[in-house]
């Protein structure tokens, strides 16, 4: 099956603590910076003030090294840790020549740290304004490459499957009106309208997958059951959707909620050899999780060439700040699960 190269997931109570604590550590690090600015004001407890100001700085690392993923606001989020570390590092230096009761000259000498430490601080700043335009980039080029495949994908299913239809069409209308033979000429036109039926459902499946319009009129819900419905009547394999009712997102996130699963799903039929297919959506109050789960050979191990397909799967995932894990499912096959966190992602 093509699969990505991502090594197998954590278990989930380990993905959820790192997500609490990348939740947590900011605001206890902001609270032990605030309680060390106050120390430094009063001028007082100079040694307090120095625990608590290198506490801080070790919680907003701490804070830096558990926020995870290439969503910009991750790298925001990193960039204002790493501020908070210098500047808490910067009230610990000078706590540190209060309680050492140096002289005044020594003064001149802080300045050094002090001036590397927002030097520092300039450049975590500019890095993380790189980051997120390398992750805008690569969002950009996933998204053209997803688009131009579907165009090819478009061209070959037209001209391979209804231009050819309509041309046998043709050859029949014509074989069925050459002759006098009433027969012939009813047969010839039952031919024809049972290839016109066919084509009218390839062309309203197609324009589903372009863009399904039960997405817009009934959500998420609605389009993934359409989607297994399709996939279970064109492949032939025992595709069961399991959907649990999910709260109306924004249009673009629900867009890539059923993209991601549209191409799991997709390579799970055609490269897995499954023999059945499992798709599940379930809410709850941290948020909404997508799994699609086959009994197939599983996903190839890390260094085998994948496809653009599955790369545009993580680079839609990390727009939406999401989790996007591929595995081994237990019992043997492949499941990709995807978690996307409340409430940033819900529509205003």
């Amino acid at each position: 099956m093509t699969r990505s190269g991502a090594v197998g997931p954590p278990e989930l109570p380990l993905g959820r603590s790192t997500r609490i604590a990348g939740s947590v550590l900011p605001v206890v690090g902001i609270v032990l910076f605030a309680v060390s600015t106050a120390f430094e004001l009063s001028n007082l407890h100079p040694r307090a003030e120095l625990s608590t100001s290198v506490a801080a700085g070790a919680v907003f690392l701490l804070a830096t090294a558990f926020s995870r993923g290439g969503a910009s606001h991750v790298f925001d989020l990193r960039a204002r840790m790493l501020v908070g570390a210098a500047l808490s590092t910067l009230l610990a230096v000078s706590a540190l020549w209060q309680a050492t009761e140096r002289s005044a000259s020594p003064v001149l000498f802080l300045l050094i740290p002090v001036s590397l430490l927002f030097a520092t601080a300039a450049l975590a700043v500019r890095e993380a304004a790189v980051q997120r335009r390398r992750a805008h980039l690569r969002e950009v080029r996933a998204r053209l490459e997803g688009e131009e495949a579907e165009r090819r994908r478009w061209v070959r299913e037209l001209h391979d499957d209804t231009l050819q239809e309509l041309a046998a069409v043709m050859v029949v209308l014509g074989a069925a009106t050459a002759g006098n033979d009433p027969q012939a000429r009813e047969r010839g036109i039952a031919d024809a309208r049972e290839v016109i039926g066919r084509q009218i459902h390839a062309l309203r499946r197609l324009i589903a997958q372009v863009r399904p319009l039960a997405l817009d009129a009934l959500g998420l819900n609605a389009a993934i059951e359409d989607l297994g419905r399709h996939a279970r009547e064109l492949s032939g394999i025992d595709i069961q959707v399991n959907t649990q009712d999910l709260p109306r997102l924004a249009t673009d996130t629900e867009t890539s909620l059923y993209r991601i699963v549209q191409e799991a799903l997709t390579n799970a039929v055609r490269h897995s050899g499954a023999t059945r297919i499992t798709v599940e959506t379930r809410s709850s109050a941290d948020g909404l999780e997508v799994s699609v789960h086959d009994d197939g050979r599983g996903h190839p191990p890390a260094g085998i060439v994948q496809g653009h397909g599955l790369a545009g799967m993580h680079e839609r995932a990390d727009a939406l700040g999401a989790d996007l894990d591929l595995s081994d499912a237990p019992g043997g096959g492949t499941l990709v699960r995807l978690r996307l966190p409340y409430p940033d992602n819900q529509p205003s």
